[in-house]
């Protein structure tokens, strides 16, 4: 009650963060609702599953999943999307974590293998598959231009301290996302271990990259042959 003995009705407006725990609850059984969905599309492919599966999977009601999604493939959509931005997330906050463009560029390596190794990569690749499109900020050309971003200044910062050899940056970050593309070859139809994967295309990109050793100076006494 309050003064006066007058009665005080609570509601959301009353309660500090209210908005942002419902939009928290609300994100969290939208990914868990997506993640059921890719699971399911993996398994039966897109025309394979339908509704009611996705809310007894989820342990919903058809109706209470009506009020998160519209379909299937919507579900899924927001699933790869918020994965996606997470996964652009941490892999920037990864390389943030290295000093330098060498120890940065290991990372940015280490991190995509392991992205493409992940159950995560895998239920994309299959939904791609199933014909689930993404557009927009969510397409796969976009998230390819974000992480070439990455790699670009990854790329320009070691030309800049010398470290890396100086040529266009941008047809290198194009060359090593194309050498990190084949990781899913190594990994699923190779069998190569993370590790090893991680190792081969490291070696191959590192010496590429690197400056060549400069030539002799005429007349340079270490040059000279007996």
């Amino acid at each position: 009650m309050g003064e006066g003995g007058e009665v005080v009705v609570i509601t959301a407006q009353h309660v500090p963060g209210w908005d942002a725990t419902v939009a928290e609850h609300r994100q969290r059984q939208l990914l868990r609702i997506g993640k059921a969905a890719a699971d399911l599309i993996t398994q039966y492919g897109l025309s394979g599953v339908s509704m009611s599966q996705l809310a007894r999977a989820v342990g919903v009601s058809r109706a209470t999943l009506y009020n998160y999604v519209p379909d299937v493939a919507g579900a899924v959509r927001a699933y790869v999307a918020a994965q996606t931005e997470a996964f652009h997330t941490a892999i920037a906050a990864a390389i943030a974590e290295e000093a330098g463009p060498e120890a940065q560029l290991r990372r940015y390596i280490r991190e995509q293998v392991a992205y493409v190794a992940g159950a995560d990569h895998r239920a994309a690749a299959a939904l791609h598959e199933a014909g689930v499109a993404l557009g927009g900020a969510d397409s796969p050309a976009h998230h390819r231009q974000r992480q070439s971003a990455l790699l670009d200044g990854i790329i320009e910062s070691g030309v800049q301290a010398g470290v890396f050899r100086s040529a266009s940056g941008e047809a290198q970050a194009i060359l090593i996302s194309r050498l990190l593309y084949c990781a899913h070859e190594l990994i699923h139809r190779q069998h190569l271990s993370q590790d090893d994967t991680v190792s081969a295309i490291t070696h191959l990109v590192f010496d590429g990259i690197r400056p060549r050793d400069p030539a002799p100076v005429v007349g340079d006494r270490r040059a000279a042959t007996a």
